[in-house]
């Protein structure tokens, strides 16, 4: 529950304090400034009112620390915002023939259709010209436009007014007011609210079983989007024709900077010359498009929105106003953003090619404009012919293979044996992930070799993270799709990529997260964290089976991008899982729970000493195949593939026991795989049931054939008969046709 309530009050209590000049955006970057002035006093204060829920919130505002003045002055901003609200709403329905007696617009309307009816239309200036009138000049015709629009009370009406300095800051003073009412007032909603979705979802399931209506709720992550709550309600994904929302691009260009300024920073005030993205459906969802938003922004590009709302455009930001060098992208999509999101792709695809023509000269300050060309050389040395080196020089947005919607790395990495070079995994990654969807005429098309042009140049990969149930460690799919391509990259170009996410989970305090930074949080906040461990152990399988994959991500991590996994994570994950350090009783909950969880993240850390990319000592070594084996010696082999399909790493493990010990465990795996064996159908077996169905299928024609013969000759005797009955009814026609004639 405070993970609901406690940000919105801190960053409230920021802004109030940005507003008075007491902090700059800079020191709120500081994490540790943060918690100690806003985040922990939030806390406190989110504690009290789940006790005492405040009854009047005027004087709970006071009290944390709202001056008297401030609160007059946000509410007096808030009543003229009100009713300028009232008016444009009520010109709104004058406009749309809701009427209205208001001399002044009647007046406004008559001048804008005297000035509509001065503007030839095309059809009229067609017809001058026929007669030999003089038409209109260029700048005449601008000048009746501009008549047009401001005699348009609606465009004059609903424009709204740029707001002046000190208007501005009336306005911050109330958002951050109005969010800090609203966050103390929902957090006893909340408490509720979460008490009550387990009945509200049983009764919508029940009602809806009967046939009844359910309503329906925005769905994804309740800490990151308080509105699903309560839950037990239909939930619906976004309409995508609206992305990036207003809030989204706002986030987007936050993140897009935060992005910038760490790069820079790390590589002595260079920008990046390209970005690669991750785009999943999820994160896409629930930030209603942030990442398309960067994006976009990257490319110096804005959206242009409707009347509705919707993104249906987009447009240069001039290369003054943008105030930097326009950054070059890829994008890898996830199938399920494809398949919901099609329209997006096309306008990152659109976005590329606009921002790659702008005539910025440098190619210095025109960075998409230099990717396309490089990629251009790039398919020329491929061997792809001149025309078409060119049209594929600019796709920027890949997929999935034959609309498949994973990389197909997964398995391959994890069996250690099934590669030696990490090139091999990644030509499997720039295979199945290398076709276009940028345009609809090449939906899903492949060229060998563009997705590998296209990535020439990458100095970065970012990657969304919108929810709190997961962190790069915790599943698998991060380091399935920014991991691949990380490695792809650095195999490609020779250049390890920095690597970001886009870290969504705070509605309010949307930042960029360097990727060794995010998995070193994640393991010290749960892996490494005792407390958390603690209470892992009291879960059961399930626990055992996370803390295995955990693990056996960590290792795959350490193959995708080896500078974020360094020793000093093995190590503390050998004095938790091996060593038990903590005497949290290890080895006693997996023997009880889930025996080959052990078996398989204990076979994850010898993978990774065996591929070299854990500089173990001799005694962790010993330690960690010791427990291994004693673990097949006392509960059998579980048989994952890391236990069993991995004759390399089996023989490793062997050398590292005493000879006794090494025979008995390599036994137990012979034992285990001959079981697996005799439960599929043997090779020999399989063998003589295809022969004997060829033998069948034979036998079948065979017999078949005769029966073919005597049908063929029956249906030529039967067509003859057919004929001569014909014949016979026309000759007696004809005899009629006489006798009646004569």
């Amino acid at each position: 529950m405070q993970l609901l309530s406690v940000d919105p009050i801190a960053y409230a209590l920021a802004m109030l304090d940005k507003h008075r000049g007491l902090i700059t955006d800079e020191e709120l970057k500081k994490e540790s400034l943060y918690a100690t002035r806003y985040y922990l006093p939030a806390k406190k204060m989110v504690i009290r009112y789940e006790q005492h829920s405040p009854a009047d919130l005027d004087k709970e505002l006071l009290a944390c620390g709202v001056k008297p003045e401030e609160l007059e002055q946000a509410k007096a901003w808030d009543a003229v915002e009100k009713e300028k609200e009232e008016k444009r709403r009520q010109m709104m329905l004058m406009m749309m023939g809701g009427g209205s007696s208001q001399p002044q617009a009647s007046a406004q309307m008559k001048a804008h259709s005297e000035v509509k009816k001065k503007k030839p239309s095309m059809a009229e200036m067609m017809k001058m010209a026929a007669q030999g009138k003089k038409m209109p000049s260029k700048e005449e015709i601008a000048k009746m436009k501009t008549a047009a629009k401001k005699g348009n009370p609606m465009s004059e009406m609903m424009k709204p007014k740029a707001l002046t300095p000190e208007e501005l800051k009336q306005k911050e003073l109330s958002e951050a007011i109005g969010t800090l009412r609203e966050a103390i007032a929902k957090v006893n909603y909340y408490k509720r609210a979460l008490h009550e979705s387990p009945q509200l979802e049983m009764k919508a399931m029940t009602n809806a079983f009967a046939g009844g209506y359910t309503a329906p709720s925005p769905g994804g992550d309740y800490i990151a989007s308080p509105s699903v709550l309560p839950t037990g309600r239909n939930l619906f994904a976004i309409d995508a024709e609206t992305t990036p929302t207003e809030r989204a691009w706002k986030h987007g260009t936050e993140l897009g900077k935060g992005l910038l300024e760490d790069y820079m920073a790390r590589h002595d005030g260079e920008y990046p010359q390209k970005v690669s993205f991750t785009l999943w459906s999820s994160s896409f969802i629930e930030s209603e498009g942030a990442t398309i938003a960067e994006i976009l922004y990257m490319l110096g590009v804005e959206p242009v929105r409707d009347r509705m709302g919707r993104v249906l455009d987009v447009r240069l930001i001039p290369i003054q106003d943008l105030g930097r060098p326009r950054i070059d992208v890829v994008v890898q999509t996830s199938g399920q953003l494809r398949d919901l999101a099609a329209s997006r792709l096309f306008l990152i695809q659109k976005a590329v090619d606009l921002a790659a023509q702008a005539d910025d000269a440098d190619p210095n300050v025109n960075r998409v404009a230099k990717g396309v060309k490089d990629a251009e050389r790039v398919l020329l040395d491929k061997g792809i012919p001149p025309a078409e080196a060119r049209a594929l020089s600019s796709a920027r947005v890949f997929g999935g293979l034959n609309g498949a919607y994973g990389t197909g790395i997964q398995s391959m990495v994890e069996a250690g044996d099934r590669w030696e070079k990490t090139s091999e995994i990644a030509d499997v990654y720039a295979h199945n992930m290398g076709a276009i969807y940028g345009t609809d005429q090449d939906w899903g098309g492949y060229t060998k070799g563009a997705f590998e042009a296209a990535l020439q140049n990458t100095d970065a990969v970012v990657q969304p993270r919108q929810s709190n149930t997961w962190g790069a460690l915790s599943l698998d799919h991060v380091y399935e799709f920014m991991g691949g391509l990380t490695l792809t990259v650095r195999e490609l170009t020779g250049k390890d990529p920095e690597g970001y996410f886009n870290d969504l989970r705070n509605r309010n305090r949307v930042r960029t997260q360097e990727i060794k930074q995010a998995i070193g949080v994640e393991a010290r906040t749960t892996l490494l964290n005792p407390a958390y461990v603690r209470e892992q152990l009291k879960e059961g399988a399930g626990a055992a089976g996370a803390i295995d994959e955990t693990i056996r991500n960590t290792y795959a991590w350490n193959v995708m991008k080896p500078s974020a996994i360094d020793n000093e994570l093995w190590d503390g994950l050998f004095d938790m899982y091996v060593a038990d350090t903590q005497n949290l009783g290890i080895k006693e909950f997996f023997d009880k729970n889930n025996p080959a969880a052990m078996q398989d993240y204990t076979a994850a850390m010898m993978e990774t000493i065996r591929k070299g990319l854990w500089k173990a000592t001799p005694e962790q070594i010993k330690a960690i195949a010791e427990l291994h084996a004693e673990s097949l010696k006392e509960h059998g082999a579980g048989c994952s593939q890391m236990v069993c399909d991995n004759m390399k790493l089996q023989n490793f493990i062997g050398r590292q026991l005493p000879e006794d010990v090494s025979k008995d465990y390599l036994k137990k795996i012979d034992q285990a795989r001959n079981i697996q064996a005799e439960d599929k159908p043997k090779d020999s077996d399989q063998k003589q049931q295809v022969l004997k169905k060829e033998e069948q299928n034979k036998k079948q024609a065979q017999s078949a054939a005769p029966v073919a013969k005597s049908s063929k000759r029956n249906g030529i005797f039967i067509a003859l008969g057919i004929i001569f009955v014909i014949l016979v009814a026309i000759l007696l026609k004809r005899q009629r046709d006489r006798k009646k004639s004569n």
